[in-house]
């Protein structure tokens, strides 16, 4: 069909622009994503009107449609389903918190650890991603604990399951990764919890301290926890660096576990992005650009291109302005071009907000370019009430 007017998904987003054709292949799209109604103020006409030049003028497409490529449309689906069930997510994320506190407790008490109730919270964790991936755009610490420990175990654990994914492995294999971050500061319990509320740079000897907790946290899960050997060596591993650096062992590249390997980025990110007395909370930006500038030195480089290309530079969740002057939400990366992702739009140009969804894929408009992160501040927006 062609229609002489435009055809839009909804009043903000764009699906074909006026005497464009709306094929068989738009509408099968529409369908697989479940959007079954479009709307147009225009008339149906049989033939389309000829084609501009390529040497004509081309009216550049306009930042606030959407466009609509297969990777957009699935987001679009997405996104609607993300917030929907973004509460109920944030519930659960507390009772997960909840469980994993109690099992811990019960740990440095000596007493009955109970492994299924953990292995249960692991495979929760890795359903929910599937069934809504975004929802890793809304994962905060802040939903989970007012124990740090609990809040950052349970955060990273959803970045390890996210960095999984992008590796292609099996649901068994993510649990496992799951279950091992999620128990890999087990030994950070038998610390000082004043480590944490300290407002200044730590000591020579709460940092020696904090280096012990990798040998704590092994020996309590296999001697205490009974948690099997090939997930316990996530917690004496997941401070050694790729280059040998790290502690306790000085362990490089191949001889650390993988999913050791997977857990030294995943809570090194996360630990950026979490607020400390004595510092302010990364941007996601610049916790991936810290990540990058140490490369090899510290990460596997494979699984760290793997985790930029899952997440992006400006990672899922990031606050982006744009060299239109909109300011967008990313909501999804773009594995072989981390500088363009797929964004949903927050303020137009005059910083006012959007009344609808409206999303843009900057695969697609390869004119408009991230100038920088923004803090929601800086953007003036609040992603609690706007998300």
């Amino acid at each position: 069909m062609v229609f002489d007017s435009p055809v839009y998904i909804d009043p903000n987003n764009l699906l074909v622009q006026a005497n464009q054709e709306l094929s068989e292949k738009d509408i099968d799209r529409l369908k697989k994503w479940g959007i079954e109604d479009v709307e147009t103020s225009g008339h149906l006409v049989k033939e389309p009107e000829k084609a501009v030049s390529d040497f004509d003028s081309k009216e550049e497409p306009t930042p606030v449609s959407a466009s609509f490529s297969a990777e957009a449309l699935r987001l679009h689906s997405e996104y609607e389903q993300f917030r929907k069930n973004r509460n109920q997510f944030r519930t659960r994320l507390a009772e997960y918190g909840k469980t994993l506190e109690q099992n811990w407790k019960l740990l440095n008490e000596k007493k009955q650890f109970d492994n299924q109730a953990v292995l249960k919270v692991s495979q929760a964790l890795v359903d929910d991603l599937f069934a809504v991936p975004l929802i890793i755009v809304g994962a905060r610490p802040s939903y989970v604990s007012s124990n740090p420990i609990i809040a950052h175990a349970v955060h990273a654990a959803c970045y390890g399951i996210h960095l999984g994914k992008a590796l292609n492995f099996s649901r068994p294999r993510l649990q496992e990764v799951c279950l091992s971050v999620l128990l890999m500061d087990s030994g950070m319990t038998r610390l000082p919890m004043d480590i944490y509320s300290t407002k200044s740079e730590l000591e020579d000897h709460e940092k020696n301290a904090i280096r012990t907790h990798p040998l704590i946290g092994y020996k309590m899960l296999l001697n205490d926890a009974r948690v099997k050997a090939s997930l316990a060596v996530v917690a004496l591993q997941h401070q050694e660096s790729f280059n040998g650096k790290g502690y306790p062992q000085g362990l490089s590249g191949g001889q650390i576990d993988v999913m050791a390997r997977m857990a030294r980025i995943v809570d090194t990110y996360t630990a950026m992005l979490e607020s400390r007395p004595y510092r302010e909370a990364k941007l996601p930006y610049d916790a991936m650009k810290n990540l990058l500038s140490l490369g090899t030195e510290q990460y596997d480089p494979k699984l760290l291109r793997s985790f930029l290309g899952c997440l992006g530079m400006y990672p899922l969740g990031s606050l982006i302005e744009l060299s239109t002057g909109q300011i967008g939400l990313v909501v999804g990366a773009n594995a072989d071009k981390p500088l363009r992702p797929v964004v949903r739009l927050m303020r137009d140009e005059k910083k006012n907000p959007y009344a609808g969804l409206s999303f843009l894929d900057l695969m697609e408009h390869t004119h408009i370019y991230i100038v920088r992160a923004i803090s929601e501040e800086d953007a003036r927006v609040d992603l609690e009430q706007e998300m």
